[in-house]
């Protein structure tokens, strides 16, 4: 059953990491317009200075670009605050994967990809 942009939009904070702006500027539209207040960081450095544990309903981090530095920030948050929901950009800006860092690792089969307001739904 879906939910109405009110039933979402309550008190839910989203932190994006992504490095390109456009595609950053589409996700937070598409969240705002439902209500989300919307954190954006261009790096994990940016986010490391944003994210706080509680405060995040959900972060979402793109995975194309500096694999690396991302899958650091990612076992950091896990390690501070494990039940943060996380969600992986893993293709157009709508689409997202909650297991992506278990693939890039192999211990998992390809994720499910799943539908940004689908997500933000169950946030």
């Amino acid at each position: 059953m879906w939910r109405s942009s009110t039933d979402l939009a309550s008190k839910k904070n989203i932190l994006i990491v992504a490095g390109s702006q456009a595609a950053q500027n589409v996700r937070a539209g598409i969240l705002r317009s439902h209500g989300v207040e919307v954190h954006c960081a261009r790096d994990t450095a940016e986010a490391a200075l944003l994210w706080v544990p509680d405060f995040f309903n959900l972060v979402l981090l793109d995975m194309r670009r500096k694999p690396t530095e991302t899958m650091a920030f990612w076992r950091t948050i896990r390690r501070e605050h494990p039940k943060q929901r996380i969600f992986f950009l893993v293709g157009p800006p709508n689409y997202l994967s909650s297991t992506c860092a278990d693939e890039v690792f192999g211990s998992k089969p390809a994720p499910k990809k799943m539908k940004l307001l689908e997500v933000l739904a169950s946030a």
